[in-house]
């Protein structure tokens, strides 16, 4: 039984699927605190479609595809800021408009210009045929966006939770804005190998959500989401391989298990924890209902006189 559960480490391309999984799972994880924090959850799903006409550029031009998918993220959240300040239009429908046709001029270029690059890869990830070329980059990408984070996060967090306040104290808001977005565009592009551009806002959301149930503490919340991350990331490239499924969607359907857990579970903000303060205010309000005056009172004797 116990050499069948070791078989995955036999084969070197799962176990650097496992460990690159267990990185970009960690990484992501870190920087859904301050996506959550910030409710940018239509930001990093926008962005992780709009990487995909970068890597198509980058294949017509023999450019790494990271380097292509990195400036299109950061193009296209530009973009984004520069058509919601000219136009009247709400925030969700700018990134709707722009993330949707970038990912459709993705598709058309690598549609109009075959390459050696598959649509499918993109689209879902391909952890397991990940060439030695391609992880260095990946974990260039990760190490440095961990870098930045770890240097940066209370900076982040100040200006995540309040920019006017963040602002009020001197910080540069419009690097600590511009710095989230690319270190977005950057987890993004590291995030596509592993699980591709549509499951990406999952890795970038779902850790920050669960551990924003468990705890009212920004650093507790950081470690707990981070540990998910990594957990998640060995666990659901480890799991692909027995269940013969998608990487990338063990790993996002078992975060998603984790969420539920908390949802439900979770200590203050779980559901059960609601029903039992609802029910509790019910028996405080029931017990004081009989002490309280039913309608008005005549006047007293004493009064009226």
């Amino acid at each position: 039984m116990m050499d069948s559960l070791l078989v995955p480490f036999q084969y070197e391309y799962m176990v650097k699927a496992i460990l690159l999984s267990g990185l970009i799972g960690a990484v992501c994880a870190f920087l859904s605190c301050f996506i959550t924090l910030k409710g940018w959850s239509l930001m990093g799903d926008a962005l992780s479609h709009a990487i995909v006409p970068g890597v198509a550029v980058a294949s017509i031009f023999g450019l790494p595809f990271s380097l292509g998918a990195f400036v299109a993220g950061l193009l296209a959240a530009v973009g984004m800021g520069w058509v919601k300040h000219r136009s009247r239009l709400r925030e969700d429908a700018v990134i709707g408009v722009v993330f949707t046709t970038w990912f459709a001029l993705g598709v058309l270029l690598l549609s109009v210009f075959p390459s050696s690059i598959n649509l499918r890869t993109i689209v879902f990830g391909n952890i397991l045929g990940i060439s030695d070329q391609d992880i260095v980059q990946v974990v260039c990408i990760a190490g440095l966006s961990l870098g930045v984070l770890l240097v940066k996060w209370r900076d982040l967090l100040v200006y995540c939770f309040d920019a006017s306040h963040a602002r009020s104290l001197g910080m540069n808001t419009t690097f600590l804005h511009f710095l989230l977005l690319a270190l977005l565009s950057a987890t993004a592009v590291a995030a596509m190998q592993t699980v591709g551009a549509v499951l990406v806002v999952a890795m970038l959301v779902t850790p920050g959500a669960t551990a924003y149930l468990l705890t009212d503490r920004f650093g507790r919340m950081i470690i707990l989401a981070t540990g998910m991350g990594l957990f998640c990331g060995i666990a659901g490239a480890y799991a692909s391989y027995f269940l013969d499924g998608s990487t990338g969607g063990c790993i996002v359907v078992l975060q998603t298990c984790l969420f539920l857990i908390a949802l439900v579970l979770a200590p203050k903000h779980g559901l059960l924890a609601a029903r039992a303060r609802r029910r509790e205010a019910r028996a405080v309000a029931g017990a004081l209902a009989p002490s309280m005056p039913k309608g008005p009172q005549p006047p007293s004797s004493s009064l009226s006189a």
